[in-house]
């Protein structure tokens, strides 16, 4: 016992005493020393400088040995340790992304208000940011290292395969050796603050593309594809339809038809205006009807809001080019009348 509470002595004159150890002290009030015996096992600087290091570690690992393994580990090796966790991202799989963190874990993501800690809670955030196809670099960082402990915070990168958009952020990783393995048991992501009022970047380029985003989602005919591109609380005005459509199932059952004729559009002629986390473009487009070639051309608005770490379409207001329309609408307005006169000369003639 004596041996075992000098080399703690030591340790917490060193400033050195593990939280581990300090809590094991704290409950086992049995090694706590006399006040008879406080003198002998006094430490002065001068005593605590004479012990070597080696002796310290010795002591160290033999007191730690019936509580848990312990392990070294190098600079290196922590920073090893995110490329494992950015290779599970690339496996697609959220389950593979979750078994990196540890038994109790706490994760804080980026764009989700909810602390992940347990298992089912990280995978389920994964579900999402997978689909982006996320790819993270760390930029810079600072690792801190414990015993059985690490910590390596600092700036990443992120691009997302899904349209090579790149977003930084804020890190936070701290590791634990757990059952002879390292895994993450603190993760905080955050968005840089200082970028926040400048908004996410996006060129006009980029802002032409999401339409081709959303073309393409036409193009697999499938109504839920076509509606995971707008927002949460996204609002379409649709060409042929009297109802607006201001949810994923409105939306999804307006193109539940408009899917059946295999539409394919263009855009002839537009502008775009970039503001703060928004974009619009309006202008002309034409679709061509797969099913039979025909082809129509109309207006449309577009706005699109970064939202979840993704661009989403708002607001979508598409309609006919009105000059044509409204050009047939006297003459149309016209035959009526004239119908109507003739039914009511065939009347009289009946009556007669």
């Amino acid at each position: 016992m004596r041996v075992v509470s000098s080399a703690m002595l030591a340790l917490a004159a060193r400033g050195a005493f593990a939280p581990r150890a300090t809590a094991f002290v704290q409950h086992a009030p049995a090694l706590v020393p006399s006040a008879a015996t406080k003198a002998s096992l006094a430490f002065t600087p001068a005593k605590v400088a004479s012990v070597k290091d080696t002796a310290l570690n010795m002591g160290l690992r033999s007191f730690f040995s019936s509580k848990a393994e312990v392990s070294d580990i190098s600079d290196e090796e922590v920073r090893a340790l995110f490329e494992l966790w950015n290779d599970s991202l690339q496996t697609g799989s959220s389950t593979m992304v979750a078994k990196r963190y540890s038994k109790d874990p706490i994760l804080l993501p980026t764009v989700s208000d909810v602390p992940r800690t347990d298992f089912a809670s990280i995978k389920d955030y994964f579900d999402l940011f997978l689909t982006k196809k996320p790819s993270g670099t760390i930029i810079e960082g600072k690792i801190t290292k414990g015993l059985n402990w690490c910590q390596d915070a600092g700036i990443y990168e992120f691009t997302m395969g899904i349209d090579g958009s790149k977003v930084r952020g804020r890190y936070t990783f701290v590791y634990v050796y757990e059952d002879g393995e390292w895994r993450i048991n603190h993760h905080h992501s955050s968005v840089l603050p200082e970028g926040i009022s400048l908004a996410e970047p996006i060129t006009k380029e980029r802002v032409r593309n999401l339409f081709q985003l959303w073309n393409d989602a036409l193009a697999t005919e499938d109504p839920a594809e076509v509606a995971n591109r707008y927002s949460k609380e996204a609002v379409l005005l649709p060409t042929v339809s009297d109802t607006p459509r201001t949810n994923d199932a409105l939306i999804k059952n307006y193109f539940s038809s408009f899917l059946l004729k295999k539409p394919q559009g263009k855009i002839l002629s537009g502008d775009i205006i970039i503001g703060t986390n928004w974009a619009q473009d309006a202008g002309i487009y034409e679709f061509t009807m797969g099913i039979d070639g025909s082809k129509v051309k109309g207006r449309y608005s577009f706005i699109y809001v970064f939202e979840d770490g993704e661009w989403k379409i708002s607001h979508h207001h598409s309609s006919v080019m009105p000059e044509a329309y409204l050009a047939a609408g006297p003459a149309k307005k016209e035959e009526e009348k004239e119908e109507k006169e003739e039914k009511e000369e065939k009347k009289e003639e009946v009556s007669a």
